[in-house]
């Protein structure tokens, strides 16, 4: 504090300005005792309060902004201990050499410096502050470096709030736009600074501020451990940083906003009343539950006997292995290798259904900071809706908020919605690092680690993962039959793509299209009367049928009662798929796979298609395509003569723009 105060001078010997001041030297008729009464403080007393007046005036922005943060987050700041506390206050400490410095100079009564100081503090107060609570308000956690490095499209989302939540967030920004107009103003009656030379050296201690908290690791702290402001700079630096280490993770394409187009009104006919709810998980393949039901299922006992009567397709294939392209699809309806204009224009599940007047949900354990997936979801007309943010503020990227807390909220705010409604209940918590409970870890021993060496251990962590989130599925199944309104409710079950466990040499998804990485469960549980024969029939004569995630949109879309609607005979132009209630898109068309579109472009590249049982697939290190029959090679382990997919090539190279090798 000293060395920014030192610069503002409001002695009267020194101060320029200080013989006209009239607050300091207000009119007399005469000297000495002769001296009006209405003189009651001197000209050095009102210059000395002035002068503490105006240096305490450079702690207003740091103490509102802490304040704030402790209003938010009190007990988690009030948890924090040892480095984690100290990192903070350093934190603190930061921002009000950024505050105060600025300030010093925007309070200025003579010279230019101060009018694009003026300018930066509204800008600052808006971003820094402004923007940080609006994001706090949307997910119960800031912006950090995080979220801006695997999401990127940082200045394209705050556009997008403008426009979608402008009410909301113009309720955010004007009081943090007032503050920052009103401050440097009423501060000029206060603290003029008295050298010019002490103006360029706050805007040199301003800039060090900005360096310090811009490139300092964050890592040196909590999880979210700085105030709002310090911890936005601080994810601009990390971004700059990638940027200039040319870090693949910030340079591919990640989806952006999306502007759909309206859909006109619709009216659901569906052939029985019935509400639905999608349950999607993540990263869980086909062979690592229990599809049909079993008697001694190890898996995922617990979903296995709650849905004893499921219908499971054991052949559902998802044309990727990435999650963002995999929700595209499942929700839009549209193939992967559309273009970018058209994924972010097309309407997705929620929009048909509130144009049809339908209520809708969306419950999700994802952090929506990921992969820009808030952005790309911005503006779903959803009646209720929760994140993992909201859920905890400590949840993580990668696997988000507990499973078990999202779906006892679900549970409990689904009689929230009117029915008919639409829920899509999303899990998270299988993703890697696979979320774990020693109190439930049937597959021992298990490990992190994802080397040579630990295939046994991380293909334990994965299942343990599966096994813990199957206790949540298992119980909200459980719950959903004992609603009042479960004779009348149909549940499907899919996963947004499978996982590689080095069975083809990697551990994770998006790196390949082998089957462990995308051929998924899927299955629906409908209790007796809320499916017709015929739809009943269609899905169980599809139990062992190749079928693809494109027909999961057209499929929720019949269940809803719209998929016939006239009114989105122009959409479905685009929309390829079919309702598996009806039997489904026909085995012998040919599909793309890729895991690199315009809506999310790969680290790894890799390109397909399939026709049937029949699959092409080749990535960036293979010198030629690869050709299987997964009916006849299920481990994809004895490839084909490169004739037996020869109908295939011309699709798969003209797909991705010629050969890839």
């Amino acid at each position: 504090m000293a060395s920014v105060a030192a610069t503002l001078d409001l002695d009267r010997d020194l101060d320029p300005d200080f013989a006209r001041d009239p607050l300091s030297h207000p009119p007399s008729s005469g000297s000495g005792a002769s001296q009006t009464p209405s003189r009651l403080v001197s000209p050095r007393t009102a210059a000395r309060v002035r002068r503490w007046l105006g240096r305490l005036l450079l702690f207003v922005p740091t103490i509102a902004i802490v304040a704030v943060d402790l209003g938010k987050r009190r007990e988690r700041l009030l948890g924090f201990e040892g480095q984690d506390l100290a990192f903070y206050l350093l934190s603190v400490l930061v921002g009000f050499l950024l505050w105060s410095s600025l300030l010093a100079v925007a309070t200025r009564r003579r010279g230019f410096a101060r009018w694009p100081v003026r300018v930066i503090l509204v800008l600052a107060a808006l971003l820094l502050v402004g923007g940080q609570i609006y994001s706090f308000g949307r997910y119960q956690a800031y912006v950090n470096h995080r979220a801006v490095l695997v999401g990127t499209s940082f200045l394209p989302s705050v556009g997008q709030q403008l426009w979608f939540d402008r009410w909301s967030f113009a309720r955010v920004l004007l009081p943090c736009l007032a503050l920052a107009l009103v401050l440097p103003f009423s501060g000029t009656m206060l603290a003029p600074l008295r050298k010019r030379s002490r103006g360029w050296l706050c805007l040199d201690v301003a800039l060090v501020a900005v360096l310090t908290a811009a490139f300092v690791s964050p890592e040196r702290g909590a999880e979210q451990g700085q105030p709002p402001d310090v911890m936005y700079v601080s994810a601009l630096g990390q971004l700059a940083r990638a940027h200039w280490d040319h870090n693949e993770t910030v340079e591919r394409v990640h989806p952006g906003p999306r502007t759909p187009e309206p859909v006109p009104p619709l009216v659901a006919k569906p052939a029985i009343k019935r509400n639905v709810i999608m349950l999607v998980t993540e990263s869980v393949r086909a062979q690592s539950i229990c599809l049909d039901y079993e008697t001694n299922c190890k898996w995922t006992p617990f979903s296995n006997e709650a849905a004893k009567d499921r219908i499971p397709l054991t052949q559902m294939r998802a044309l990727d292995s990435t999650t963002a392209i995999s929700l595209a699809i499942m929700w839009g309806g549209l193939l992967p290798t559309e273009s970018r204009e058209k994924l972010h224009s097309a309407p997705i599940l929620w929009e048909y259904a509130h144009a049809a007047g339908l209520e809708t949900a969306y419950y999700t354990s994802q952090n929506l900071l990921f992969g820009n997936s808030g952005t790309w979801l911005e503006g779903t007309p959803w009646t209720r809706h929760i994140s993992a943010t909201m859920l905890d503020p400590e949840a993580t990227y990668e696997t988000g908020a507990d499973d078990g807390k999202l779906v006892d909220w679900a549970l409990a705010d689904l009689s929230s919605l009117k029915e008919p409604y639409l829920a899509v209940v999303h899990l998270s918590n299988t993703h890697f690092p696979y979320k774990v409970d020693p109190e439930h870890m049937p597959f021992t021993p298990q490990e992190e680690a994802t080397g040579p060496g630990y295939e046994n251990e991380i293909l334990n962590r994965y299942q343990d993962a599966i096994y813990l989130q199957d206790i949540a599925v298992g119980r909200f199944v459980d719950g959903l039959k004992k609603r009042s309104d479960a004779a009348r409710t149909v549940l499907v079950y899919v996963s947004d793509h499978g996982e590689q466990m080095r069975e083809k040499g990697a551990v994770g998804h998006t790196g390949t299209l082998y089957d462990p990485e995308i051929r998924i469960p899927f299955w629906v549980n409908a209790p007796a009367g809320t499916l017709t024969a015929a739809e009943e029939k269609h899905l169980r004569e599809l139990h062992e049928t190749p079928v693809t995630s494109l027909d999961v949109f057209p499929t929720m879309m019949d269940l809803l009662g719209l998929w016939d609607a006239p009114p989105i005979a122009s959409f479905k132009t685009h929309i390829p798929g079919q309702s598996l209630l009806r039997g489904g898109s026909p085995t012998d068309r040919g599909v793309v796979f890729t895991n690199c579109t315009e809506l999310w472009a790969c680290a790894f590249k890799n390109w397909g298609a399939v026709r049937g049982s029949k699959k092409l697939i080749a990535n960036q290190g293979d010198r030629s395509w690869n050709c299987y029959d997964v009916k006849t090679d299920p481990e994809e382990n004895n490839p084909l003569d490169l004739a037996a997919c020869g109908d295939l090539l011309p699709m798969a190279e003209k797909t991705m723009g010629g050969r890839p090798f």
